[in-house]
C-alpha cells in the first residue's frame, strides 16, 4: 500500500490559495510590510519603476528585483523577501494564479 503522506492530489488552481491558507502551509501577512519597507529603501529605476506600477508586486517582480541588484546593498532585502515566499510556500499560490491567467490568454486567443 502507497504512503498516504505521498499521494498526489487534484487541487482546482482557483482555490489553491485558500487551501494552502486553510491549511497554514502558507501565510499571507508579512508580505506588503517587507515588500513595503524595501521599496522605501530603493534607488529610482526606469524598469524598478515599470515593474511597481502595477498595483500588486508579486513574487516574480522580486525575483527580478534581486536580479537588477545583485552585487548591491540592496541585494539583502529582496533576498530576505523572496525567502520569505519560499518558505511559507507563497510562491506557489502566484505561480497557479500566473499559470491560470496565462492559460485564459491563450484560451481566448484560440477561440479567434
Amino acid at each position: 500500500m502507497e504512503d498516504h503522506q505521498h499521494m498526489p492530489i487534484d487541487i482546482q488552481t482557483s482555490k489553491l490559495l485558500d487551501w494552502l491558507v486553510d491549511r497554514r502551509y502558507c501565510n499571507l501577512k508579512w508580505q506588503s510590510l517587507k515588500i513595503n519597507a524595501a521599496i522605501q529603501d530603493m534607488p529610482e529605476s526606469e524598469e524598478i519603476t515599470q515593474l511597481l506600477s502595477g498595483s500588486y508586486i508579486h513574487y516574480f517582480h522580486c525575483l527580478r528585483i534581486l536580479d537588477l541588484f545583485k552585487g548591491t546593498e540592496w541585494m539583502k532585502d529582496w533576498q530576505e523577501i523572496i525567502a520569505l515566499y519560499e518558505k511559507d510556500n507563497t510562491y506557489l499560490v502566484e505561480l497557479s494564479m500566473s499559470v491560470s491567467v496565462s492559460v485564459f490568454g491563450v484560451s481566448a486567443m484560440l477561440a479567434l
